[in-house]
């Protein structure tokens, strides 16, 4: 095996050096992953290189030797005299492009040989499935880019993919497409067709409306149909949800769960419960905090039997691994991160949301609710526009119902139940609509309200 052809020593030194030498040169070398450089004091110098561009400060040999002295790595590249002779072995910045070039062609290479040793160790595995192996192996290739190249796809190719896709979704009625993926809420499944393909669907409320619990009923009910889901959450451990999902399923309250005092009648219902949501294809993580730990998960999941769904909640948690300062452009990268992974495992991807409060206003000295809009979406407009389907929640007032949906409302409230307003604000590929469900506190569910007024019109 010719190992020169998995790095290249004078290559990486010298679009280094014609990056210090060169702002040009500069613009494209900090494109660069530190990840595709094969030398560490590469890695690190490209690093320090990248925070200082970002910081838009100077990258020349004085703010470098501050830089990677302050993070205490300078030793570790070889002090500033290494930095120097980078720079004075550089032939030329105009090759750039050229050095760039054999960088991501080595960096290519070993993906390709890391993939094929996985493939390999997989292929003598008698425990997993040979479809599994190849399609996490085709999507592994994909995500190996070399040189500039760029995929680009022909008008004829292009009408042949929507063309299939059309027809894909014109089943036999009754007979759902077996990708899609059913939420349990009705007319939501009427708006969407269900959930499938490459979508980012946003989830947007107040804090205390009940969005993180409308998402986990979401994932329950993709459960329910075999689906395999991955749970992100930043605000609950794992067995917090599990009390919840325990509520749901046995009817007994989330109150007693977590009380002291659990009757016997009650342990036989969660007894009952646990040995149906065991067999659920969920699971959880409550450690992602940023997209790439979020993708690491996903593909855990994914290596384990395929992967069906992710639901990150919610958005607002997560962080970039170096911080920008600007909270709304560090929002706005995570949310660009969450649409690039759904378009990369091409499954959907529930991303909650919390909305900022000038979806409250003061009258009098008194907070009144009113309803909620896609531009209150916190810290970033970005989410608004990545959005395949944005969903808002609202817990109205009883002033702000319908005077046909009153009934129902002061009904589900002698029964200590909330009407909550669903509103399909955004729906790409179809229409957008409000309507109602009925959101159960005492047990942690939502549940499918008809609108009278729906009734009526059909009656």
């Amino acid at each position: 095996m010719n190992e020169q052809a998995f790095s290249n020593f004078e290559a990486e030194q010298s679009a280094l050096g014609a990056a210090i030498r060169s702002q040009n040169a500069l613009k494209l070398v900090v494109e660069l992953d530190p990840a595709e450089l094969y030398y560490p004091a590469h890695r690190l110098i490209l690093q320090a290189m990248k925070d200082l561009y970002s910081a838009n400060d100077k990258v020349d040999l004085v703010t470098l030797d501050h830089k990677l002295g302050a993070a205490e790595r300078i030793k570790a590249v070889g002090g500033i005299n290494y930095i120097v002779e980078i720079v004075e072995k550089t032939p030329s910045a105009s090759g750039i492009k050229s050095y760039i070039g054999i960088i991501k062609d080595c960096a290519g290479r070993r993906k390709l040989k890391a993939i094929g040793e996985a493939l390999i160790k997989a292929s003598g595995d008698l425990e997993r499935k040979i479809d599994d192996t190849r399609e996490k192996a085709a999507l592994s290739i994909k995500d190996v880019r070399t040189g500039d190249a760029v995929p680009v796809i022909s008008q004829a190719d292009a009408v042949i993919q929507a063309y299939d896709k059309i027809a894909e979704s014109q089943k036999q009625e009754g007979q759902p497409e077996k990708d899609r993926i059913r939420t349990g809420f009705k007319k939501l499944d009427e708006l969407t067709g269900g959930l499938y393909g490459s979508k980012m669907i946003v989830i947007g409320a107040r804090p205390s409306v009940g969005k993180s619990i409308f998402a986990l009923t979401i994932c329950v009910n993709a459960a329910r149909q075999g689906k395999r889901v991955l749970f992100v959450s930043l605000e609950m451990e794992a067995d917090e949800i599990m009390e919840r999902e325990f509520a749901a399923e046995s009817s007994v309250s989330l109150s007693e769960i977590t009380s002291d005092k659990v009757s016997t009648e009650a342990w036989e219902k969660l007894a009952e419960s646990m040995n149906i949501i065991s067999k659920r294809q969920i699971f959880y993580c409550t450690e992602a905090f940023t997209v790439e730990r979020v993708r690491k998960a996903a593909f855990q999941v994914y290596e384990s039997g395929g992967l069906d769904m992710i639901c990150v909640d919610y958005l607002q948690l997560m962080s970039v691994p170096r911080g920008r300062g600007n909270r709304n452009e560090e929002v706005s990268e995570i949310s660009r991160g969450l649409k690039r992974l759904a378009q990369e495992m091409k499954i959907p991807i529930i991303a909650l949301s919390q909305l900022n409060r000038s979806s409250e206003k003061s009258v009098g000295g008194k907070k009144v609710k009113r309803e909620p809009t896609m531009s209150e979406a916190r810290d970033s407009g970005a989410i608004e526009q990545d959005a395949n389907i944005f969903i808002l929640l609202h817990d109205p007032g009883k002033d702000e119902i319908e005077e046909h949906n009153k009934e129902t409302y002061e009904a589900l409230k002698k029964q200590k139940m909330k009407m909550i307003l669903v509103n399909v604000d955004k729906n790409r590929q179809g229409k957008k609509a409000r309507f109602y469900v009925a959101f159960d506190g005492e047990h942690q569910k939502f549940i499918n309200i008809a609108d009278p007024n729906e009734e009526r019109n059909n009656g």
